[in-house]
């Protein structure tokens, strides 16, 4: 059972690493993305203007030709590289931020899985004896365990589809099926890890609830501040 507890652990490191570099990597591309189109075009925007008024100047016709021909230069490889870029936001970047958004949200919802804080009813868990509900939760284990690796197999499909159509994303030029890899992967994980949950139960998380704590918590300190104000 140790080692089936560190392979687990070992998959939630490898999974919170991930899931980090995705919203990183989505910060940088969001950040670019607006210095881009706030700061880079509007200071290149600044140099063309300059750059074409340059020749009319007094400054320029003090200084020389030589001047008039180093400000053309700049404003020819200025205009060149402004076409280049194209005018407002990288176009790749809000898509490419939506894969990694994708990638990061999936690698959390397995981390949420593994540290037990997944919306759950607890109907059940207030309804049968406390005996019994020992054995509910590893058949919960099981169904949860089945249902993740069917859609696992599912999800293979779908990416096999994906690689035989050739699907391929205009703007960004990835194929599909690459970004798609994340779906059996975290079907897989999320299969494997509650099936392990279901052999040996002593691994389960515990259950973490922060709505019911939440309440529990304000119930707590309405009660207090009430016994307060009576004294």
């Amino acid at each position: 059972m140790k080692f089936v507890e560190r392979i687990l652990n070992t998959l939630s490191f490898g999974e919170k690493w991930a899931g980090g570099i995705c919203f990183l990597l989505l910060t940088l591309l969001m950040i670019a993305d607006v210095s881009k189109r706030e700061v880079i075009d509007k200071v290149l925007g600044w140099t063309l203007e300059a750059t074409e008024a340059y020749p009319n100047t007094g400054v320029a016709g003090l200084i020389g030709d030589w001047s008039i021909y180093i400000a053309e230069s700049i404003h020819s490889g200025t205009s060149s590289f402004l076409e280049w870029m194209g005018l407002g936001g990288i176009i790749w970047a809000q898509k490419l931020s939506l894969y990694f958004m994708l990638w990061g949200g999936l690698f959390g919802s397995a981390l949420a899985s593994a540290k037990g804080s997944h919306l759950r009813p607890e109907i059940a868990d207030k309804a049968l004896p406390k005996a019994v509900l020992h054995y509910v939760k590893i058949i919960e284990q099981w169904v949860i365990s089945i249902f993740f690796l069917f859609l696992a197999y599912l999800s293979v499909i779908y990416v096999l589809e994906s690689i035989s159509l050739d699907e391929v994303n205009p703007v960004t030029e990835i194929h599909l099926w690459k970004v798609q890899l994340i779906f059996p992967y975290i079907f897989l994980s999320m299969g494997f890890r509650h099936l392990c949950y279901g052999i040996f139960p002593s691994l389960i998380p515990s259950d973490i609830n922060e709505a019911t704590e939440a309440l529990e918590l304000a119930e707590k300190e309405l009660s207090e501040s009430n016994s307060g104000g009576k004294r």
